[in-house]
Protein backbone atom coordinates (compact mmCIF):
# COMPACT_ATOMS: atom_id res chain seq x y z
CA UNK A 1 0.00 0.00 0.00
CA UNK A 2 1.28 3.46 -0.96
CA UNK A 3 0.88 6.05 1.81
CA UNK A 4 1.24 9.78 1.30
CA UNK A 5 3.44 11.25 4.04
CA UNK A 6 2.21 14.85 4.18
CA UNK A 7 4.16 16.04 7.23
CA UNK A 8 6.83 18.76 7.05
CA UNK A 9 9.86 16.48 7.31
CA UNK A 10 12.58 14.91 5.18
CA UNK A 11 12.15 11.52 3.55
CA UNK A 12 13.90 9.96 6.54
CA UNK A 13 11.78 11.85 9.08
CA UNK A 14 9.91 10.12 11.90
CA UNK A 15 6.60 9.66 10.08
CA UNK A 16 8.28 8.18 7.02
CA UNK A 17 10.39 5.89 9.18
CA UNK A 18 7.32 4.69 11.10
CA UNK A 19 5.39 3.99 7.90
CA UNK A 20 8.23 2.00 6.38
CA UNK A 21 8.66 0.14 9.66
CA UNK A 22 5.04 -0.99 9.37
CA UNK A 23 5.73 -2.41 5.90
CA UNK A 24 4.11 0.43 3.97
CA UNK A 25 5.38 2.17 0.84
CA UNK A 26 5.99 5.88 1.47
CA UNK A 27 5.21 8.62 -1.02
CA UNK A 28 6.96 11.65 0.47
CA UNK A 29 5.29 14.93 -0.48
CA UNK A 30 4.99 17.47 2.37
CA UNK A 31 2.09 19.93 2.16
CA UNK A 32 3.03 22.48 4.84
CA UNK A 33 6.15 24.41 5.74
CA UNK A 34 7.27 25.60 9.18
CA UNK A 35 9.74 28.43 9.68
CA UNK A 36 10.95 30.03 12.90
CA UNK A 37 9.90 33.65 13.37
CA UNK A 38 12.84 36.04 13.44
CA UNK A 39 13.10 37.79 16.79
CA UNK A 40 10.48 35.66 18.53
CA UNK A 41 10.06 36.49 22.22
CA UNK A 42 12.79 34.36 23.82
CA UNK A 43 12.53 36.45 27.00
CA UNK A 44 9.00 35.15 27.53
CA UNK A 45 10.58 31.74 28.16
CA UNK A 46 13.77 32.87 29.89
CA UNK A 47 11.87 34.92 32.47
CA UNK A 48 9.80 31.98 33.75
CA UNK A 49 10.39 30.89 37.33
CA UNK A 50 10.37 27.38 38.86
CA UNK A 51 6.63 27.45 39.59
CA UNK A 52 5.70 28.92 36.19
CA UNK A 53 4.75 26.79 33.19
CA UNK A 54 6.07 26.40 29.67
CA UNK A 55 3.63 24.77 27.24
CA UNK A 56 5.17 23.01 24.24
CA UNK A 57 2.75 21.32 21.85
CA UNK A 58 5.10 19.92 19.20
CA UNK A 59 8.55 18.40 18.92
CA UNK A 60 9.41 21.21 16.52
CA UNK A 61 8.59 23.80 19.19
CA UNK A 62 10.62 21.88 21.76
CA UNK A 63 13.67 21.77 19.52
CA UNK A 64 13.47 25.47 18.65
CA UNK A 65 12.99 26.61 22.25
CA UNK A 66 15.72 24.28 23.52
CA UNK A 67 18.22 25.68 21.02
CA UNK A 68 17.30 29.31 21.76
CA UNK A 69 17.50 29.36 25.55
CA UNK A 70 19.45 27.61 28.28
CA UNK A 71 16.59 28.05 30.74
CA UNK A 72 15.26 24.75 32.08
CA UNK A 73 13.66 26.34 35.14
CA UNK A 74 9.87 26.17 34.59
CA UNK A 75 7.46 23.27 34.80
CA UNK A 76 6.78 21.97 31.29
CA UNK A 77 3.51 20.70 29.80
CA UNK A 78 3.48 18.68 26.56
CA UNK A 79 0.91 16.91 24.41
CA UNK A 80 2.16 13.31 24.17
CA UNK A 81 4.81 10.71 24.82
CA UNK A 82 6.98 11.69 21.87
CA UNK A 83 6.96 15.31 23.02
CA UNK A 84 7.67 14.19 26.57
CA UNK A 85 10.70 12.21 25.40
CA UNK A 86 11.96 15.12 23.30
CA UNK A 87 11.49 17.64 26.11
CA UNK A 88 13.06 15.40 28.74
CA UNK A 89 15.96 14.68 26.40
CA UNK A 90 16.52 18.41 26.03
CA UNK A 91 16.71 18.80 29.80
CA UNK A 92 13.24 20.19 30.44
CA UNK A 93 11.30 19.21 33.57
CA UNK A 94 8.09 17.69 32.22
CA UNK A 95 5.33 17.85 34.82
CA UNK A 96 2.22 17.37 32.68
CA UNK A 97 1.37 15.30 29.60
CA UNK A 98 -2.05 15.74 27.94
CA UNK A 99 -4.33 12.79 28.60
CA UNK A 100 -5.47 12.52 24.98
CA UNK A 101 -2.54 14.05 23.11
CA UNK A 102 -4.30 17.29 22.21
CA UNK A 103 -3.61 20.93 23.02
CA UNK A 104 -7.22 21.55 24.11
CA UNK A 105 -7.13 18.86 26.77
CA UNK A 106 -3.65 19.95 27.83
CA UNK A 107 -4.86 23.46 28.60
CA UNK A 108 -8.01 22.13 30.29
CA UNK A 109 -5.85 20.02 32.61
CA UNK A 110 -3.46 22.92 33.15
CA UNK A 111 -6.35 25.18 34.21
CA UNK A 112 -7.37 22.66 36.83
CA UNK A 113 -3.82 22.43 38.13
CA UNK A 114 -2.52 26.01 37.99
CA UNK A 115 -4.16 28.94 39.78
CA UNK A 116 -1.40 31.58 39.79
CA UNK A 117 1.89 32.56 38.21
CA UNK A 118 2.80 32.68 34.54
CA UNK A 119 2.26 30.37 31.57
CA UNK A 120 4.17 30.75 28.31
CA UNK A 121 2.90 29.04 25.16
CA UNK A 122 5.30 29.50 22.20
CA UNK A 123 2.99 28.58 19.34
CA UNK A 124 2.45 28.13 15.64
CA UNK A 125 1.05 31.10 13.74
CA UNK A 126 -2.08 28.99 13.17
CA UNK A 127 -2.63 28.11 16.82
CA UNK A 128 -5.06 30.14 18.87
CA UNK A 129 -3.84 32.49 21.59
CA UNK A 130 -4.32 30.89 25.00
CA UNK A 131 -6.55 33.11 27.18
CA UNK A 132 -5.59 33.84 30.79
CA UNK A 133 -7.57 32.39 33.66
CA UNK A 134 -7.93 33.44 37.27
CA UNK A 135 -4.70 34.98 38.51
CA UNK A 136 -2.65 33.25 35.82
CA UNK A 137 -0.80 35.44 33.33
CA UNK A 138 -0.56 33.79 29.90
CA UNK A 139 1.76 34.79 27.06
CA UNK A 140 1.42 33.17 23.63
CA UNK A 141 4.28 34.41 21.42
CA UNK A 142 4.34 33.17 17.83
CA UNK A 143 7.34 30.88 17.60
CA UNK A 144 7.01 29.68 14.03
CA UNK A 145 4.97 30.28 10.92
CA UNK A 146 2.99 27.38 9.49
CA UNK A 147 1.91 27.81 5.88
CA UNK A 148 0.80 25.62 2.99
CA UNK A 149 3.56 24.73 0.59
CA UNK A 150 3.23 24.18 -3.14
CA UNK A 151 3.14 20.44 -3.71
CA UNK A 152 2.64 18.07 -6.62
CA UNK A 153 -1.09 17.38 -6.66
CA UNK A 154 -0.59 14.48 -9.08
CA UNK A 155 0.62 12.60 -6.01
CA UNK A 156 -3.03 11.64 -5.52
CA UNK A 157 -2.76 9.29 -8.49
CA UNK A 158 0.11 7.41 -6.83
CA UNK A 159 -1.25 6.81 -3.36
CA UNK A 160 -3.83 4.65 -1.60
CA UNK A 161 -4.05 6.45 1.76
CA UNK A 162 -3.25 9.98 2.95
CA UNK A 163 -1.50 10.13 6.34
CA UNK A 164 -2.26 13.44 8.05
CA UNK A 165 -0.77 14.55 11.36
CA UNK A 166 -2.15 18.08 11.82
CA UNK A 167 -5.17 20.23 11.00
CA UNK A 168 -2.93 22.48 8.89
CA UNK A 169 -2.05 19.54 6.64
CA UNK A 170 -5.71 18.64 6.27
CA UNK A 171 -6.58 22.18 5.20
CA UNK A 172 -3.64 22.38 2.79
CA UNK A 173 -4.82 19.25 0.97
CA UNK A 174 -8.56 19.84 1.03
CA UNK A 175 -11.12 17.26 0.05
CA UNK A 176 -9.83 14.60 -2.35
CA UNK A 177 -11.04 11.17 -3.42
CA UNK A 178 -8.73 9.13 -1.24
CA UNK A 179 -9.07 7.76 2.31
CA UNK A 180 -7.41 9.78 5.06
CA UNK A 181 -5.68 8.29 8.09
CA UNK A 182 -5.65 10.62 11.12
CA UNK A 183 -3.07 10.76 13.89
CA UNK A 184 -5.59 11.84 16.53
CA UNK A 185 -8.71 13.73 17.63
CA UNK A 186 -7.59 17.24 16.69
CA UNK A 187 -6.72 16.17 13.15
CA UNK A 188 -9.94 14.16 12.89
CA UNK A 189 -11.97 17.25 13.82
CA UNK A 190 -10.31 19.15 10.96
CA UNK A 191 -11.24 16.31 8.60
CA UNK A 192 -14.86 16.22 9.72
CA UNK A 193 -15.10 19.98 9.19
CA UNK A 194 -14.41 19.23 5.53
CA UNK A 195 -16.98 16.43 5.48
CA UNK A 196 -14.30 13.72 5.54
CA UNK A 197 -14.50 10.66 7.77
CA UNK A 198 -11.03 9.16 8.32
CA UNK A 199 -10.61 5.52 7.41
CA UNK A 200 -8.60 5.07 10.62
CA UNK A 201 -7.50 7.11 13.62
CA UNK A 202 -4.37 6.21 15.57
CA UNK A 203 -5.06 4.69 18.99
CA UNK A 204 -2.58 7.18 20.46
CA UNK A 205 -1.28 10.32 18.71
CA UNK A 206 2.10 8.89 17.70
CA UNK A 207 3.64 8.14 14.32
CA UNK A 208 4.07 4.47 15.19
CA UNK A 209 0.41 4.15 16.18
CA UNK A 210 -0.67 5.89 12.98
CA UNK A 211 1.51 3.59 10.88
CA UNK A 212 0.12 0.57 12.70
CA UNK A 213 -3.46 1.71 12.14
CA UNK A 214 -2.81 2.18 8.41
CA UNK A 215 -1.13 -1.22 8.22
CA UNK A 216 -4.16 -2.82 9.87
CA UNK A 217 -6.45 -1.01 7.44
CA UNK A 218 -4.43 -2.24 4.46
CA UNK A 219 -4.78 -5.83 5.67
CA UNK A 220 -8.59 -5.67 5.79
Amino acid sequence: MNVWATRDETSDGPLCVALRGAGLEVVHEPVIRRSVVDGWDVDAVSSLGPTDWLVLTSVFAIEVVASATQSRTPCVAVVGDRSREAASGAGFRVELVASDGGAASLFAELRERVSSGSVCYPRSSLAKVAPPWGDVKVRSPVLYETAPRVFDRSVVDRIDVVAVTSPSAVRAIGKIDRPFASIGPTTTIALTELGIRPCVEASTPTFDALAGAISGYSAE
